[in-house]
């Protein structure tokens, strides 16, 4: 798989590896005149790691059950209340829109957008997305706190992201669901 890549070239500063569906994408400088092969051959272990992390996923998602929750709203918003008051932080909002990539994410400002595709995912991933954008009213980045937060609401996050990753490849190559 590796001795398939493709070079983008773009403004950007720095060389950028990046594991696509189809595999290895790098992405270079416009001016970039140095050998990717290289770039490739120094970043092989980790390559290789997260190939085969893409090849796992891939598998799962093979295997998992759409659900088809009519009442989203209803249970991320249980959701939300529950882990409001173990945190004792409240939403400024919460709203719902069909997103490309992420389930949910939290404003600067405190209000929550959920992924309206939520919905064929099981309660547990509901909730874990919940947990996972509460946090970030207390803590606005990834830093090591906001996964022992994370940690602290929902043990199993650790294999809710990967459950997550193979949804999101079961939920959008399935055009039926777009």
């Amino acid at each position: 798989m590796l001795d398939k890549f493709k070079v983008i070239k773009r403004k950007v500063k720095y060389i950028r590896l990046e594991i696509k569906d189809f595999g290895v994408r790098v992405v270079v400088p416009e001016g970039f005149n140095g050998d990717v092969e290289k770039v490739i051959e120094r970043h092989r272990r980790w390559l290789e790691k997260k190939l085969a992390l893409l090849n796992e996923i891939k598998s799962l998602s093979e295997r998992l059950e759409i659900y088809n929750h009519k009442n989203l709203e209803e249970i991320v918003s249980e959701y939300i209340n529950e882990i409001s008051q173990i945190l004792k932080v409240k939403p400024k909002g919460i709203y719902f829109r069909n997103m490309k990539v992420r389930w949910g994410s939290c404003t600067f400002d405190g209000r929550l957008i959920f992924n309206k595709k939520l919905k064929f995912l099981p309660k547990e991933l509901i909730r874990y997305v919940a947990v996972h954008e509460m946090c970030h009213l207390l803590i606005k980045n990834h830093r090591k706190e906001f996964w022992l937060l994370v940690k602290k609401l929902c043990p199993e996050f650790k294999n809710y992201q990967k459950l997550l990753a193979s949804y999101r490849i079961k939920i959008y190559s399935d055009y039926s669901l777009n």
